[in-house]
């Protein structure tokens, strides 16, 4: 179908569940000299401009990235990872005042913003238009490869990786319900060629009737160190449409949630929201 287009929904409550995520789980690899492998199955085009026609339709970032903007910029959050991510959100916005934010990065520059000189990031991406865009904001980065590719095919095809030390981020559109097999078999065949990469999982929250995401995790939770946390936004109706969404963890490193969890909720008092850890 290829219909979805991120620009639409750049900067909302379901990216700062995923990116805060993702830059625990950077942070992680990082902290230790060894490189790291990075596959990004689904990019988009690495940089949304907020006031863009896409953005002004749909002013989802009202719901996720702009309240935390604005209330970090007044009064710093307390919590390491929450500062983290609004400081290289703001290293992104240098000329945004603090009613208003500019640009949102994608999962792209949010990875490649924690690559050192030995670390890697393969993205995927199947749209024209998207591949495009990513081609040009990330073709002069020798450490990142960028593939015109599926996704799901993408990233069994390039693991097990070399190092094999690493990440895996699988955050399709779920335009189809098909997606949600797709995500449950490309995970198992991820893990069982590189049984010790972190794989981290989004996933929306639909209303009750069209919600495949408790058959997902159930399919996914015998894996090693599975880790589920959810951040709703409102209540679960068939016609709210996504009111949350989730991240599923495979191997999930230790003490990982003290980190996320005090971050998360922090994040969740800003934006009236609900964070909880399903499972794990």
């Amino acid at each position: 179908m290829l219909s979805y287009r991120h620009a639409y929904h750049a900067g909302n409550h379901a990216d700062v569940l995923k990116h805060l995520v993702l830059l625990a789980l950077l942070q992680q690899l990082r902290s230790k000299e060894k490189p790291f492998v990075v596959i990004d199955t689904h990019a988009g085009n690495g940089f949304y401009t907020l006031d863009s026609a896409q953005a002004r339709k749909t002013r989802e970032a009202e719901s996720g990235a702009l309240p935390l903007w604005q209330q970090h910029k007044q009064h710093p959050f307390g919590q390491p990872l929450l500062r983290d991510y609004m400081n290289l959100i703001a290293g992104f916005n240098p000329l945004s005042d603090a009613k208003h934010l500019a640009v949102y990065p994608g999962s792209p520059a949010i990875i490649q913003s924690q690559l050192r000189e030995q670390d890697r990031l393969a993205v995927m991406e199947l749209h024209s238009s998207e591949i495009e865009a990513l081609r040009s904001n990330f073709h002069f980065d020798s450490r990142i490869g960028i593939h015109h590719r599926d996704g799901f095919e993408g990233a069994i095809a390039l693991t097990p990786p070399n190092p094999r030390r690493g990440l895996v981020l699988i955050d399709p559109a779920y335009e189809d319900k098909s997606d949600y097999q797709r995500v449950a078999k490309t995970v198992k065949e991820i893990h069982r060629r590189w049984a010790t990469g972190m794989i981290a999982v989004w996933y929306p929250m639909l209303g009750r009737s069209r919600d495949h995401s408790p058959a997902l995790i159930q399919q996914l939770k015998s894996l090693p160190d599975v880790r589920v946390m959810e951040l709703t936004v409102g209540n679960q109706t068939e016609e709210f449409g996504m009111h949350g969404s989730g991240m599923i963890l495979v191997n999930t490193p230790w003490q990982f949630g003290k980190l996320v969890d005090a971050a998360m909720n922090e994040v969740a008092s800003c934006l009236k929201a609900g964070y909880r850890v399903n499972f794990g």
